[in-house]
C-alpha cells in the first residue's frame, strides 16, 4: 500500500466544510437513531430520508444563521461526526454522542444570530 493510499481516508475526513458538516450531521443522526432506537424512530419517521428532510426543515434556517453569524470550527465538526459514527447506541439514545456538535459554531455575534433567527 502506498503512503498516499494510507493517507487518503485521513485527508477525506480532514476536509469538513460547513455544508458537508450539515449534510453529514443530518445523515448520521438519522442513520444512528434508526440503528439504535428503531421503535421510536419508526413512530416518528417513515424512513431515513423523511428524518433527514424533517431535520433540514427544523434546523436549516438556524444552520444558515449560524453560518452567517458565527465562526465554523472544522476540527470540532470532524470530532462531532466521528463521535456520532463511533458511539455506542446508549450514547446515541441519551444524546451524549452529539454533545460536541453544540460547539461547532463559536464566537457568534449573538445580536446578528438572534436577528437572523427571528428571536
Amino acid at each position: 500500500m502506498s503512503n498516499f493510499s494510507a493517507l487518503l481516508p485521513v485527508l477525506l475526513v480532514a476536509c469538513v466544510t460547513p455544508a458537508k458538516f450539515g449534510s453529514e450531521l443530518d445523515r448520521l443522526t438519522c442513520e444512528r437513531e434508526y440503528e439504535c432506537a428503531q421503535g421510536t424512530f419508526d413512530s416518528l419517521y417513515g424512513d431515513v430520508g423523511e428524518c433527514r428532510a424533517e431535520l433540514d426543515e427544523a434546523f436549516g434556517e438556524l444552520f444558515q444563521c449560524e453560518l452567517e453569524s458565527c465562526t465554523f470550527d472544522g476540527s470540532t465538526a470532524r470530532q462531532c461526526l466521528h463521535d456520532l459514527r463511533t458511539a455506542p447506541c446508549e450514547d446515541i439514545v441519551d444524546g451524549t454522542a452529539s454533545m460536541r456538535c453544540d460547539d461547532v459554531f463559536v464566537d457568534c455575534d449573538m445580536t446578528a444570530l438572534y436577528a437572523c433567527a427571528g428571536e
